[in-house]
């Protein structure tokens, strides 16, 4: 008795009742023998849906890694890694000058940018919220801030004869006391320390 086996099931049939088989037990694959050669086809399209599928999940692990990144990135910006108060006092010819209030965030009172990548929120890193003299020193990175940048954002400056240029009564020397300490005349910058006093001192 000659049988033949089913491509599609792999049962074994008789060679003369083959065709009857595939019309009860494979009615969607009426005697065509070429059907393996599709589902070959079929296991080659899905190997290509999943290759895209492989790129697709490379793409998507990229972009989360690259959001991550960013993400850390932008946190670190936003870390405070200094927080000191210096505070300074401003005398012209025997008279307290005030420190104003919301140097470095007041955009009139903010006049140089150049430290602005150090800042937190919006702010400079070197800035007051009062008028009590208090500078507050708020830093991404740890780094040394003086006395020259701070007056820089503020808008004033000491020049190279040590003389300060301030609205109220421009042109006089200024003397800097650190800490009860006069500084050497000629010393035109202090790098700030946490509660240190700085006083500048102006007359003739």
């Amino acid at each position: 008795m000659e049988t033949e086996q089913c491509p599609f099931c792999g049962a074994s049939v008789k060679k003369e009742n083959l065709k009857g088989h595939y019309d009860r037990v494979h009615p969607k694959q009426p005697g065509s023998l070429v059907r393996p050669t599709q589902t070959f086809a079929r296991a080659s399209v899905f190997k290509s849906h999943r290759r895209g599928n492989l790129a697709i999940l490379a793409l998507f692990t990229l972009a989360v890694i690259g959001i991550s990144y960013a993400a850390s990135e932008l946190a670190a910006a936003n870390t405070m890694r200094m927080h000191w108060h210096p505070q300074l006092s401003v005398t012209i010819n025997g008279s307290p000058v005030t420190v104003p209030a919301r140097i470095g965030i007041d955009p009139s009172l903010w006049k140089d940018h150049s430290l602005d990548q150090y800042g937190m929120e919006g702010m400079s890193p070197l800035h007051t919220h009062d008028t009590s003299g208090q500078i507050h020193e708020e830093s991404n990175t740890v780094h040394d801030f003086t006395l020259q940048e701070l007056l820089a954002i503020w808008g004033q400056r000491l020049d190279s004869n040590q003389v300060l240029n301030h609205p109220v009564d421009p042109g006089h020397r200024a003397y800097i006391i650190v800490d009860g300490v006069q500084k050497p005349m000629g010393t035109l910058d202090v790098v700030f320390v946490d509660g240190q006093r700085i006083q500048v001192v102006c007359g003739p």
